[in-house]
Protein backbone atom coordinates (compact mmCIF):
# COMPACT_ATOMS: atom_id res chain seq x y z
CA UNK A 1 0.00 0.00 0.00
CA UNK A 2 2.15 2.72 1.21
CA UNK A 3 6.03 2.89 1.38
CA UNK A 4 5.76 4.77 4.57
CA UNK A 5 3.49 3.19 7.73
CA UNK A 6 1.53 6.00 9.08
CA UNK A 7 -0.76 3.96 11.52
CA UNK A 8 1.30 0.66 12.10
CA UNK A 9 3.01 1.37 14.83
CA UNK A 10 -0.33 2.92 17.03
CA UNK A 11 -1.96 -0.74 15.86
CA UNK A 12 1.28 -2.75 17.27
CA UNK A 13 1.59 -0.59 20.29
CA UNK A 14 -2.43 -2.13 21.14
CA UNK A 15 -0.86 -5.54 21.79
CA UNK A 16 1.27 -4.64 24.91
CA UNK A 17 -1.38 -1.99 26.08
CA UNK A 18 -4.38 -4.59 26.18
CA UNK A 19 -2.65 -7.94 26.50
CA UNK A 20 0.72 -7.12 28.55
CA UNK A 21 2.71 -9.16 25.74
CA UNK A 22 4.80 -7.92 23.70
CA UNK A 23 3.68 -7.30 19.69
CA UNK A 24 4.68 -10.24 17.55
CA UNK A 25 4.72 -11.11 14.02
CA UNK A 26 2.55 -13.67 14.44
CA UNK A 27 0.08 -10.98 15.64
CA UNK A 28 -0.28 -9.77 12.25
CA UNK A 29 -0.26 -10.41 8.48
CA UNK A 30 2.67 -9.72 6.07
CA UNK A 31 1.71 -7.64 2.99
CA UNK A 32 1.22 -10.34 0.39
CA UNK A 33 -0.69 -12.48 2.93
CA UNK A 34 -3.05 -9.27 3.62
CA UNK A 35 -3.30 -8.91 -0.15
CA UNK A 36 -4.30 -12.50 -0.91
CA UNK A 37 -7.01 -12.46 1.68
CA UNK A 38 -8.60 -8.70 0.73
CA UNK A 39 -8.48 -10.21 -2.68
CA UNK A 40 -10.48 -13.22 -1.69
CA UNK A 41 -13.40 -10.95 0.22
CA UNK A 42 -16.47 -10.24 -1.32
CA UNK A 43 -16.26 -6.91 -1.52
CA UNK A 44 -12.83 -7.44 -4.14
CA UNK A 45 -14.81 -9.99 -6.15
CA UNK A 46 -18.16 -7.44 -6.50
CA UNK A 47 -15.91 -4.94 -7.25
CA UNK A 48 -14.52 -6.98 -9.70
CA UNK A 49 -17.40 -8.56 -11.27
CA UNK A 50 -18.52 -5.00 -12.10
CA UNK A 51 -15.32 -4.27 -14.01
CA UNK A 52 -13.44 -2.05 -10.83
CA UNK A 53 -10.97 -2.49 -8.50
CA UNK A 54 -11.26 -2.83 -4.63
CA UNK A 55 -8.49 -1.17 -2.21
CA UNK A 56 -8.96 -0.74 1.49
CA UNK A 57 -8.21 2.70 3.22
CA UNK A 58 -4.57 3.07 4.25
CA UNK A 59 -5.71 2.64 8.10
CA UNK A 60 -7.44 -0.41 7.42
CA UNK A 61 -4.80 -2.04 5.97
CA UNK A 62 -2.07 -1.15 8.20
CA UNK A 63 -4.58 -2.54 10.89
CA UNK A 64 -4.64 -6.07 9.40
CA UNK A 65 -0.92 -5.75 9.17
CA UNK A 66 -0.44 -5.22 12.69
CA UNK A 67 -3.27 -7.44 13.98
CA UNK A 68 -5.08 -9.65 11.98
CA UNK A 69 -3.87 -12.83 13.40
CA UNK A 70 -4.63 -11.24 16.95
CA UNK A 71 -8.13 -12.72 18.15
CA UNK A 72 -7.99 -11.67 21.50
CA UNK A 73 -8.27 -8.01 20.32
CA UNK A 74 -10.23 -8.42 16.93
CA UNK A 75 -12.82 -10.85 18.99
CA UNK A 76 -13.63 -8.88 21.99
CA UNK A 77 -17.66 -7.67 22.59
CA UNK A 78 -17.18 -6.57 18.78
CA UNK A 79 -15.68 -8.61 16.05
CA UNK A 80 -13.49 -6.74 13.76
CA UNK A 81 -13.74 -8.89 9.92
CA UNK A 82 -11.28 -11.07 8.80
CA UNK A 83 -9.36 -9.36 5.74
CA UNK A 84 -10.95 -11.92 3.32
CA UNK A 85 -14.52 -11.07 4.75
CA UNK A 86 -14.45 -7.51 3.72
CA UNK A 87 -17.86 -6.93 2.36
CA UNK A 88 -19.73 -3.86 0.66
CA UNK A 89 -23.69 -2.89 1.67
CA UNK A 90 -25.39 0.30 0.69
CA UNK A 91 -21.52 2.18 -0.52
CA UNK A 92 -20.52 1.47 2.55
CA UNK A 93 -17.42 -1.12 3.63
CA UNK A 94 -18.22 -3.26 6.24
CA UNK A 95 -15.32 -4.15 8.77
CA UNK A 96 -16.92 -4.62 12.03
CA UNK A 97 -20.06 -5.96 14.00
CA UNK A 98 -21.59 -6.01 17.31
CA UNK A 99 -21.76 -9.61 18.92
CA UNK A 100 -25.83 -9.45 18.39
CA UNK A 101 -25.37 -8.94 15.28
CA UNK A 102 -27.40 -5.77 15.39
CA UNK A 103 -24.73 -2.90 14.44
CA UNK A 104 -22.66 -2.83 11.90
CA UNK A 105 -19.75 -0.18 11.11
CA UNK A 106 -18.16 0.90 7.85
CA UNK A 107 -16.86 2.77 5.75
CA UNK A 108 -17.89 4.96 2.24
CA UNK A 109 -16.54 3.20 -0.13
CA UNK A 110 -16.57 6.73 -2.02
CA UNK A 111 -13.58 7.38 0.78
CA UNK A 112 -11.56 4.39 0.83
CA UNK A 113 -9.02 6.54 -1.09
CA UNK A 114 -8.42 8.46 1.79
CA UNK A 115 -5.76 7.41 4.74
CA UNK A 116 -8.28 7.53 7.14
CA UNK A 117 -11.90 7.80 6.58
CA UNK A 118 -14.61 8.66 8.95
CA UNK A 119 -16.20 5.68 10.31
CA UNK A 120 -20.28 5.00 9.72
CA UNK A 121 -22.93 3.30 11.87
CA UNK A 122 -25.77 1.92 11.22
CA UNK A 123 -28.47 -0.20 13.60
CA UNK A 124 -29.45 -2.85 11.23
CA UNK A 125 -26.80 -6.22 11.28
CA UNK A 126 -24.36 -6.75 8.05
CA UNK A 127 -26.54 -9.61 6.76
CA UNK A 128 -29.63 -7.15 6.00
CA UNK A 129 -29.47 -6.03 2.89
CA UNK A 130 -30.32 -1.99 3.43
CA UNK A 131 -29.92 0.31 6.00
CA UNK A 132 -29.54 3.88 7.71
CA UNK A 133 -25.79 5.07 8.37
CA UNK A 134 -24.82 7.93 10.45
CA UNK A 135 -21.29 9.08 11.05
CA UNK A 136 -19.74 8.48 14.55
CA UNK A 137 -17.52 11.66 14.68
CA UNK A 138 -14.25 9.83 14.11
CA UNK A 139 -12.07 8.10 11.23
CA UNK A 140 -10.75 4.63 11.35
CA UNK A 141 -7.55 5.16 13.40
CA UNK A 142 -9.43 6.83 16.35
CA UNK A 143 -12.71 5.15 16.51
CA UNK A 144 -10.60 1.68 16.48
CA UNK A 145 -8.43 3.06 19.65
CA UNK A 146 -11.00 4.67 21.42
CA UNK A 147 -13.10 1.01 20.85
CA UNK A 148 -10.17 -1.23 22.28
CA UNK A 149 -9.84 1.16 24.93
CA UNK A 150 -13.36 1.78 26.02
CA UNK A 151 -13.90 -2.65 25.30
CA UNK A 152 -10.62 -3.43 27.83
CA UNK A 153 -11.72 -0.51 30.30
CA UNK A 154 -15.29 -2.45 30.82
CA UNK A 155 -13.54 -6.04 31.25
CA UNK A 156 -11.30 -4.78 33.83
CA UNK A 157 -14.12 -2.95 35.69
CA UNK A 158 -16.01 -6.47 35.36
CA UNK A 159 -13.00 -8.46 36.64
Amino acid sequence: MSAEPLFLARFKDLVPAHLDAPWSPEDGLEAGELDALLSASPAAQAAQAAGGTFRVPLALYEFHQALGNCPDLLETGHFFWDADELDVRDGYLMFLEDAEESTVWGLPVADVSLPDPLVWRRTTGADEEHGEWSCEGGTFSEFTLDLLEWTFEEEGEDA
